[in-house]
């Protein structure tokens, strides 16, 4: 156990130093340092490497990144943004939930970073503290990539809990209503958070400098084309595929022929292949270059997601699927686990405060926990804890929300006790769920 542990620590420095260094890519590049140190340093036999997850994430990179290029990405933003609008008075609870629907459709959180200039437009319109919709949007974007059909880190752990007979439909049943109770709990411990905006200062001074400006009054409807909606149209059509197939197996199996060992093409396959299938569908519906993708966020932030995945990924299946480490950790802790399975939630958080990566911390948790006999339901139920990303505030999401707030009410070390709300409220609600499944 002494060694695991030294070895878990020199992982956590190469983490930390990769991450303060680079971000999601040096913690990827520095997690190849650690596992070469863990290879010809320490003689453990090279792990597993995560390929499933690498090649969900560049499918999605293509497919996101060609809806992107295509314009379809601003289409979404701007009927979002109108949504946002619609109701002002009531932003702290319409943003959250617009924000979590269109990131349970599009599987990418980039799209709160669109919208959050407009929350904190709407916020000031309705003389509402920013801080309020805005940290809970960022929260909820969190929430609801682990619950969308279309991101790698849901999909990762599908994949992983499908391997211990635990379907899609499954962890749908837990993860999108658990997530959407959060959502609105979340909201409205919100509506209570911090003093109003009329009693800041910094409000006040920005309103009697007249330098306070909502941004309103000089929007325009921008001008959509036909490719542009035919591109989202296409990209959700892929998605709604990978649901009703994933969802109702009679019909998979219907339409499709078993594998050798007598299953069916699992969920993770599907993703892919209907990935790459929108990402040809865009093409000839709006005729543009597919070489375009590589100038969009979208497949950028894979390219560096997929690299934050194989480091820490490969690390983590290095150090403790070893034969001897993977023997000591259920001698010491497979017991303890056993019994209290709650101890899962504090591991995770702790390992996605350091790993900024959702997919990369369900590699090394999620087969970890089912090794030491962790039920799979469980593991869906405290899916969110990979979330646990605000006590080292580095998230784009998080840092562009304090920088959008004119106000100054928005700030990056006030977040870590609204993620705390969520968390608990998501992992309870969907405890109680998974008994009923």
């Amino acid at each position: 156990m002494l060694m695991l542990l030294i070895q878990v620590a020199i992982m956590a420095v190469f983490v930390i130093y990769g991450l303060k260094i680079g971000g999601a890519m040096g913690v990827g590049i520095f997690s190849m340092l650690a596992l070469a140190v863990m290879i010809f340093v320490f003689g453990l036999p090279a792990g597993g490497i995560p390929w499933t997850a690498i090649i969900i994430i560049l499918a999605i990179g293509i497919a996101g990144g060609l809806l992107e290029a295509s314009g379809g990405l601003d289409w979404l933003v701007y009927y979002a943004g109108r949504l946002i609008q619609a109701k002002p008075a009531a932003i702290t609870f319409v943003a959250p939930l617009v924000i979590f629907f269109f990131v349970f459709g599009v599987g990418t959180a980039n799209i709160a970073l669109a919208l959050e200039p407009v929350i904190a437009r709407t916020a000031l319109r309705a003389r509402v503290r920013p801080e309020r919709p805005l940290v809970a949007a960022v929260t909820a974007a969190n929430m609801g990539l682990l619950a969308s059909p279309a991101a790698s880190s849901a999909l990762t752990a599908i994949a992983i809990l499908g391997g211990h007979d635990f379907s899609i439909g499954q962890y749908m049943a837990v993860v999108l209503p658990s997530g959407l109770i959060a959502t609105v709990a979340l909201s409205l411990f919100m509506c209570f958070r911090g003093k109003k905006l009329e009693d800041e200062p910094k409000f006040q001074e920005l309103l009697a400098s007249g330098e306070l400006n909502d941004g309103t009054s000089d929007e325009k409807k921008p001008e959509f084309t036909r490719q542009q909606v035919a591109s989202v149209s296409v990209f959700m059509g892929a998605i709604a595929c990978i649901l009703t197939l994933g969802l109702c197996e009679p019909l998979l199996q219907a339409i499709t022929t078993p594998l050798a060992n007598g299953k069916y093409i699992p969920p993770a396959q599907l993703v892919i292949l209907f990935m790459f299938v929108a990402a040809g569908a865009i093409l000839i519906a709006t005729r543009i270059s597919a070489n375009t993708v590589f100038k969009t966020r979208i497949f950028t932030a894979a390219i560096s997601a997929a690299v934050a995945v194989l480091g820490p990924g490969w690390l983590g299946n290095t150090i403790f699927m070893a034969p001897e480490n993977a023997a000591a950790l259920k001698e010491g802790l497979g017991d303890i686990i056993t019994a209290w399975p709650w101890i899962v939630v504090i591991v995770c958080g702790l390992v996605a405060t350091f790993v900024m990566s959702q997919t990369a911390i369900i590699t090394i948790v999620y087969p970890l926990a089912l090794g030491l006999g962790v039920p799979p339901a469980f593991m869906a139920a405290m899916v969110q804890a990979v979330n646990v990303n605000y006590f080292i505030p580095a998230q784009p999401t998080l840092l562009f929300a304090e920088e959008i707030d004119t106000t100054g009410t928005t700030r990056k070390y006030r977040f870590w006790l609204p993620g705390v709300v969520s968390l608990s409220v998501s992992v309870v609600v969907g405890v109680i769920i998974t008994g009923f499944i």
